[in-house]
């Protein structure tokens, strides 16, 4: 920050500091942070020093920027030039603090502070909410109480940010009513938000109810809960009052019914929404757009999401990646690969989820020579350090058979979470190397991460240990996931056992294991017993005629096959009568075709 001036601000050298400030909350005002960063170093550099004025305003340029560089420069300049007992300095130096995640010291400068005024104790309130520590924050409201410091309602704004319980989320209001901020609209909107981020929706909508003023944003924030709850008749009916009491319609209360459309049978509620956003004029906001394209996916009405999007002149990146991630849903890689190519050719850049969807394109079709170009763009973004989509190239290179390229890029990440954990095991389970996930578990286990293995984890364990005839460990591992772990196996899990012990041909303990099963598991558990059963079909079979819950189509045909293929005729055509004539339905089998 104390480098030499641009050259197009040399002409500033004799400006007096006063002209200085004003340009620097110019800039600030117009969202130009770095060039007031620029202003003040330059200012510096032709030995003029800030006041009262020019602090605050750097120290919100260093916050909006996350820089704690130049934030804790812009400090040390406030203690050289003896402003650290200015209220006004010192208070947007606790707020540049918690904007930069530095909380231990935004509280420091807050206690070493020998004047507060209401907004300090608001930006030290808001600073402990904002980092979700509810109890600080409500011991920091009782202290400014007790020192006879008036709350006003941005207080109270700041505490309810941080309620995590009903109890602490009623108490507040009470006491927002009490003190008279009940007609405070910000207020209102707030505690509103909290009660819907808790689940409390009758409150939240009792609250709405009772207010005398509402705004776009009362509005949104309760059409969002219900949309977030699933509940698509309550947000047409939240729109249609909205409709009927004359509110104007923005951009936002329209987010909350597109999502809700996929709630209703038909079409007819989805043409019916994307209709009112023409006659609105939304229909082509990137944003919007964005939303009804991934409407029209989830109804896998591909034509109509590819040609809302073809109407739209200026589009975004979400826009881009909603279009391809509706082709990638519906398992049309090949045109998500084509519309992501057509991408790279426009100004748009993608961004990391348009890379992790398009990978999921290429996992899908085993496309390896387009996976890697991918990662070349990865690389040339500098998205290499995102931990989303380092999984995505795992998982899309160990799909593409290249497990040694995805350990690479594994090893590479130096914070793996759970997820990425798990891409790598599967990978390595899938390819029929068990001992290599086993390794990589234990591996986990033994740098003592806080990361709990969670039920897919096992099933991929196991199944590793299934493929590579690792009977003992994978009993020890199933053994484990209760006692040690805490996971209740589900029937997953018991059908990768039953598989482990009939593939090593323990057959009667994988029977009796089927037994044990509670009677809406078994039919999926004896799937794999009767697959690997084989010449020991007599071990299943009189099982098979009577316990009812294996009597599926599924187990009836892998029967009958296995009767063929032992030259068992009469058994063979018993069962294929019972899926003929008794009333089963066989699935169909599909395949992809390049």
């Amino acid at each position: 920050m104390m480098q030499r001036p641009p050259s197009h601000l040399l002409s500033l050298k004799n400006r007096p500091l006063n002209s200085w400030n004003a340009m620097i909350q110019t800039s600030i005002a117009n969202g130009f942070f770095s060039e007031s960063l620029d202003l003040y170093s330059s200012m510096l550099s032709y030995g003029t020093n800030g006041d009262n004025f020019t602090f605050p305003s750097v120290a919100k340029a260093c916050a909006k920027l996350r820089s704690i560089r130049d934030g804790i420069k812009v400090h040390a300049h406030t203690v050289l030039l003896g402003f650290q007992s200015h209220v006004f300095v010192q208070t947007s130096l606790v707020d540049m603090y918690s904007k930069c995640s530095h909380l231990e010291d935004s509280r420091q400068v807050f206690d070493e502070m020998p004047m507060r005024t209401l907004v300090s104790w608001n930006s030290i309130i808001s600073a402990y909410s904002h980092h979700l520590r509810t109890l600080e924050s409500f011991g920091l409201f009782g202290e400014m109480r007790s020192l006879g410091t008036k709350p006003s309602s941005s207080t109270l704004v700041g505490l309810v940010s941080s309620c995590t319980d009903s109890g602490r989320c009623s108490s507040v209001h009470c006491y927002g009513i009490k003190v008279g901020f009940d007609s405070d609209l910000r207020f209102s909107n707030s505690v509103m938000n909290m009660y819907v981020r808790l689940g409390m929706l009758d409150d939240a909508t009792s609250l709405f109810d009772s207010m005398e003023r509402r705004s776009n944003v009362s509005w949104s924030i309760l059409i969002d809960g219900y949309a977030g709850v699933g509940d698509g008749v309550k947000v047409f009916a939240l729109f249609n009052r909205m409709r009927r009491d004359l509110v104007e319609l923005d951009s936002v209360a329209f987010v909350g019914l597109v999502s809700q459309c996929a709630q209703f049978e038909g079409l007819s509620a989805t043409y019916s929404v994307h209709g009112l956003l023409i006659k609105s004029g939304f229909d082509r906001e990137p944003k919007l757009a964005a939303s009804t394209v991934a409407m029209y996916a989830r109804r896998n009405d591909l034509v109509s999401a590819r040609k809302v999007f073809d109407s739209v002149e200026e589009k975004d990146v979400s826009l881009w990646t909603s279009m391809i991630g509706g082709y990638v849903r519906h398992g049309r890689s090949l045109e998500a690969l084509d519309l992501f190519q057509e991408l790279l050719r426009t100004t748009v850049k993608p961004n990391e989820v348009t890379v992790i969807t398009i990978l999921s394109a290429c996992a899908d079709f085993g496309l390896l020579s387009m996976g890697e170009k991918v990662e070349e763009y990865v690389t040339a973004a500098g998205f290499g350090s995102d931990l989303r989509v380092c999984t995505s190239l795992i998982h899309m290179y160990c799909k593409c058979g290249c497990v040694e390229r995805a350990k690479e890029i594994f090893d590479g990440v130096s914070s793996k979470d759970l997820a990425a954990w798990s891409a790598m095991i599967k990978g390595y389970a899938c390819h029929g190397r068990g001992r290599e996930a086993l390794a990589l578990f234990e591996e986990m286990k033994k740098e003592g991460l806080l990361i709990k293995p969670d039920a897919i984890m096992f099933t991929e364990i196991l199944s590793a240990c299934s493929h590579s005839g690792l009977v003992e460990e994978g009993l020890r591992c199933f053994e484990s996931m209760e006692r040690d772990f805490g996971v209740e196996p589900n029937v997953k899990h018991y059908s990768c056992v039953v598989d482990l012990l009939a593939r090593a041909g323990h057959f009667d303990c994988a029977a009796k294991l089927v037994e044990r099963l509670p009677a809406r598991a078994q039919g999926q558990a004896w799937a794999p017993l009767l697959s690997a059963s084989g010449a020991h079909w007599g071990v299943t079979f009189e099982k098979l005629r009577s316990e009812e819950e294996a009597q599926t189509t599924g187990n009836y045909v892998m029967m009958s096959n296995i009767f063929a293929s032992l030259a068992k005729w009469k058994e063979a055509t018993w069962f294929r009568r019972l899926v003929d004539h008794g009333g089963f339905v066989k699935e169909p089998g599909w395949s992809r075709i390049l």
